[in-house]
Order: C-alpha cells, then structure tokens, then sequence
C-alpha cells in the first residue's frame, strides 16, 4: 500500500506527522520512501510496510492500493501551473492496480470536479432504483 501526499506540511500542520502518529496508533509499520535521500535508497517495494511517499517521487512505482491525501491541497496554492498539477495528480492515481482512494476534506478546484462527479453517480443510481 502506498499512501502520496502532495504537500509534507502547511503553516497549519506537517501531514506527514499526522499519517505517521496515525499509522503508529494503529501498530501498522511504515516508510517514509522521500523523508530523506538515504530512504530512498533503502526503499523496499516488497518489505510488506505501508509506503509514505509524495506524488513526484512515486512515477514509476505501483501497488495494489493507493491512498492520495489532502485532494483539497490540490492545486497547490503556491503552483501556478495548473497542468502541471493535473499531470501531478494524474501520476498518483495511476500508480494503484486495484484500489484508488482519495482523500480531501476542504475545497479546492479538483475536489469540486470529484464531488461533481459523486453527486452524478448519486443522480443516476437514483433515476435507475426509481425506474427498477
């Protein structure tokens, strides 16, 4: 499993410390693959822990699962390249095989084009139960 953060920490919070204190309070080991360049080096895909990593560092990496963090920090404010932000998030969602989990509790341009996308699903399935 990997989780991909696009921001390590704000002037509110440091994310990383938060996924790790959290990960630590459910006994589930992990890596930091891009808290340093030694970690990078000693990175082992198969070692069974959970990978903390951020969206640059994962391309060419995949696994079974993946965890993006923090959507709503995406368009990183500081970034005026919104491609390349896209092309960022694009990255990240493409490294999961099997399950893609995203996770944002604030707003930003590309959660409210994901919400826009649920509350279509939301629609249809809706329309479908009422026309079964």
């Amino acid at each position: 499993m990997l989780i991909l953060y696009r921001v390590k920490k704000t002037y509110k919070m440091s994310y990383v410390d938060v996924l790790k204190d959290a990960l630590k309070a459910e006994g589930i080991d992990y890596f930091w693959i891009t808290e340093n360049s030694e970690s990078k080096r000693k990175f082992e895909k198969d070692d069974e822990r959970v990978k903390i990593s951020t969206i640059d560092s994962s391309k060419g990496l995949d696994f079974q699962a993946v965890f993006i963090v923090n959507l709503d920090n995406m368009p990183f404010a500081l970034e005026d390249d919104v491609e390349r932000e896209t092309s960022l998030l694009y990255i990240g969602m493409t490294r999961a095989k099997e399950y893609l989990c995203l996770s944002y509790s604030g707003e930003s341009e590309f959660t409210n084009y994901f919400q826009e996308i649920a509350n279509e699903r939301k629609k249809r399935k809706v329309s479908s139960d009422k026309s079964s």
